[in-house]
């Protein structure tokens, strides 16, 4: 993972959970509509139907078709699912293995306040080096190094168990 990369999760750390959530609703949406899918009966007299009529193969293989894009669709969201738990484990575990005044300065800066996710304005550097009584220069420092830090532990693998 690069250290951009890091920047973009540290941004939706907190918001996680609910982009799980929409997920599942997505997915439960897919079970639904897929649900409403129903096959016609296939002509096997062997006359036409006459107009309109959908009791062809054609028919049926088109309409099978749309249950697999829901298939399909269901199993992106599932893949996106298991990516952000993955990644939401990884961060939290991660985050616990920095100085408290390093995660401190990363949440400030990137991740924002978690009860309030109404958080427009990110704080200066000015602003949150004034809050830990650091000068500026040292709070840019700290952060580049515990973004390289989390950047170097991005290869561990974490198990659900483990997050903090």
């Amino acid at each position: 993972m690069t250290v951009d990369e890091v920047k973009n999760l540290l941004k939706i750390y907190y918001d996680i959970p609910q982009i799980i959530a929409e997920e599942w609703a997505a997915i439960r949406h897919c079970e639904a509509e897929k649900n409403e899918i129903t096959l016609p009966p296939v002509n096997l007299s062997g006359m036409p139907g006459g107009k309109g009529m959908t009791g062809d193969r054609t028919a049926n293989m088109a309409l099978k078709n749309q249950a697999r894009f829901y298939e399909k669709e269901e199993m992106c969201c599932q893949k996106k699912i298991a990516d952000l738990t993955e990644k939401r484990n990884w961060l939290g575990v991660a985050l616990g293995k920095l100085d408290p005044t390093d995660r401190y300065i990363l949440e400030l800066r990137y991740m924002g306040d978690q009860r309030n996710r109404k958080y427009t304005r990110r704080p200066t550097w000015k602003e949150i080096a004034d809050k830990v009584n650091y000068s500026k220069s040292q709070v840019l420092e700290r952060v580049r190094i515990s973004l390289l830090q989390l950047a170097m532990m991005s290869d561990q693998i974490v198990f659900p168990g483990m997050i903090r």
